[in-house]
């Protein structure tokens, strides 16, 4: 109750001063001064027991201000002859304890608190590092299988070229082969019929002289007389071969030209630049300077060197 009621205990100071102003109440400015005098002083007093109470008087003499007012006025009745109470002290030196239990008890509350945040936080950034080592190493592992498959494409790929490179080179050996078997096979054929039909013949300027191994089919042609440009015919040769002149087919045979045209066959001039497989027989080699040529009944070829063959082109007729 004292401590509560501290305001209604005169002070030493206080009534020092009260009796001070009453020997000057005689005097109005030295009054005037005196009472503001008092009024800082009982505000300044009033101020600091404030902030000692609203600390909580935790370590300091029992309250802050209040309690220093109360041993103050405790001090002064003892002076006086009155004495001190023993409530008081003890009612102050229990609170003092209770501030310094509450205190202790905050201030581990609060070291408690932060250990156990330092310990989640290092509990986290070791997740982290874990999460990260592991994460890294799907990456590297990753990478390397990546790079493994591209290893193995690779070589894939390359001994595929090489196997469709060497399959490409035989078809073409192959091909080669066949056309040269080919040419060589009718050239055979040619000639054996030659050997048992052949007699002459040739290009005569408007047509053609009926080649003599046509034989029969000439005559059930009606081409025994000759061939004259224009003629037509129903049927090809007993012996031909198609020869092209960009997108244009012939039928030659022994020298003698005709061009398709729907069922039928007209006989045509020598087309310039058409290549055949073989000159007709009595042709004769010309040499000219650093030029060779071959004169066939006026119709002139030069050899070329085409597909692995020699073969010859029309140049002049």
């Amino acid at each position: 109750m004292l401590v509560k009621n501290w305001w209604a205990i005169p002070t030493l100071q206080t009534l020092y001063l009260q009796e001070f102003i009453m020997k000057l109440t005689n005097k109005p400015f030295i009054f005037i001064i005196t009472v503001l005098l008092t009024i800082l002083t009982i505000l300044s007093d009033v101020a600091y027991a404030g902030r000692g109470g609203g600390r909580g008087g935790g370590g300091r003499s029992g309250g802050g201000a209040r309690t220093s007012s109360v041993q103050r006025s405790s001090s002064s009745r003892s002076s006086r002859g009155g004495g001190a109470s023993p409530r008081v002290s003890s009612g102050t030196s229990l609170q003092n304890r209770g501030n310094l239990s509450n205190s202790s008890s905050r201030q581990s509350s609060r070291q408690s608190s932060r250990s156990n945040a330092q310990s989640n936080r290092n509990d986290v950034r070791s997740d982290r590092q874990s999460t990260r080592q592991t994460n890294q190493g799907d990456r590297q592992s990753n990478r390397s299988d990546a790079q493994s498959n591209r290893q193995d494409n690779a070589a894939n790929r390359q001994d595929d070229r090489s196997q469709n490179q060497g399959n490409r080179q035989e078809n073409r050996t192959d091909r080669q082969g066949n056309r040269q078997d080919g040419m060589t096979n009718r050239q055979n054929n040619r000639q054996d019929f030659v050997n048992d039909n052949w007699y002459g013949g040739g290009w005569y300027g408007g047509g053609y002289y009926t080649p003599p191994g046509w034989g029969a089919w000439a005559g059930l042609a009606g081409l025994t007389t000759g061939l004259i440009i224009g003629a037509t015919v129903n049927e090809t040769p007993p012996y031909y071969d198609t020869v092209y002149i960009g997108s244009s087919s012939y039928i030659y045979s022994d020298g003698v030209y005709m061009q398709p045209v729907n069922d039928n066959y007209i006989v045509v001039a020598p087309p310039t630049g058409v290549v055949v497989n073989y000159l007709p027989d009595g042709c004769t080699l010309i040499q000219d300077g650093d030029f060779q040529y071959y004169d066939c009944a006026g119709i002139y070829y030069e050899a070329v060197y085409q597909d692995g063959a020699t073969v010859y082109r029309v140049i002049e007729y």
